[in-house]
């Protein structure tokens, strides 16, 4: 297991909260910049590189919060791994990034398209549009070989793919590195186009169960205070960039003052939006039931409602 903080083992002043490297990593940058202290209790946040790594931690019950792909929690939560989701706070952006002729989805058709990791959220949402827009097998190429979101850019960087589907920073993050290489298709705004209420709900702040049985009160202050950084970070991108760039988030601070604001970071409590992220997850659930664990979470699943 890779992780920026050392595991230091959990201590009855500490709460540990695990998020993976990138965006969500990105939504606590105050935390990063100053450990937070709520009703006694320091808040401590460990950056995991390998959501595999991430989801042993909460299987474990390791980790009294978690920030992870919603789809994930869903599944974990579906095999009975006792996290219940707060809120949502990185809606992500997911772009279609190219260095050829492409303007519109249409213009995607009889190309080839590289995408890291199959069955992920960016790849089912751009496959669910491919079909939409009507394109048939072979009319659009879906490219897996490079498995990884920092080797497909760098990729794209050195010229060696035209076109990928990359999020946030690492889309910023080509375009900034290859001139010839621009934003063409943002998936959230293709997605809107369907349905303008759909919340693009790519994470999810998960916490443990049994800290809601013992302290509920402590969860609601977590959720709080996460809430109060998510608004820090609005208004301290340079601070930000500075966290980043420090805690190896990001390789510099230009493609952090850039790549920051473009995350889509912004806190939204399941208690108002809840049914919201059940229509998100039912996307995936028509596109195969494996993907949120074999069935859609119950109601218990979204906590605060």
């Amino acid at each position: 297991m890779v992780v920026l903080v050392a595991c230091q083992g959990k201590t009855d002043s500490s709460l540990v909260v695990g998020v993976l490297r990138g965006p969500s990593a990105i939504s606590v940058s105050q935390w990063l910049y100053q450990e937070p202290v709520v009703k006694g209790q320091k808040i401590r946040v460990e950056i995991f590189d390998e959501i595999s790594d991430l989801q042993a931690q909460m299987i474990q019950g390791k980790v009294d919060f978690a920030v992870l792909p919603t789809t994930v929690a869903a599944i974990l939560y579906n095999k009975g791994v006792d996290y219940r989701m707060i809120a949502c706070p990185v809606q992500g952006s997911v772009s279609v990034v190219s260095s050829d002729s492409v303007i519109s989805f249409k213009d995607l058709k009889n190309r080839t398209v590289s995408v890291a990791g199959q069955g992920t959220t960016p790849d089912v949402l751009f496959t669910l549009l491919a079909s939409k827009y009507g394109f048939r097998n072979k009319e659009l190429q879906i490219d897996y070989k490079i498995g990884s979101h920092p080797d497909l850019a760098q990729a794209v960087i050195m010229g060696k793919v035209k076109t990928a589907l990359l999020p946030e920073p690492f889309a910023t993050m080509v375009s900034m590195k290859n001139l010839s290489v621009k934003h063409t298709i943002s998936l959230s705004d293709e997605l809107a186009k369907s349905d303008s209420t759909l919340l693009f709900a790519m994470t999810a702040f998960v916490v443990k169960e049994s800290l809601i049985e013992k302290n509920h009160a402590m969860v609601d202050s977590v959720s709080n205070r996460y809430q109060s950084a998510v608004q820090w970070l609005r208004s301290n991108v340079s601070e930000a960039a500075d966290v980043a760039v420090k805690r190896k988030i990001l390789p510099d601070r230009d493609i952090a003052l850039k790549s920051i604001p473009q995350c889509n970071v912004c806190y939204l409590k399941m208690s108002d939006n809840a049914p919201r992220v059940s229509r998100y997850l039912q996307i995936f659930f028509r596109f195969d039931p494996k993907t949120v664990g074999g069935k859609l979470p119950d109601k218990k699943f979204y906590y605060g409602i």
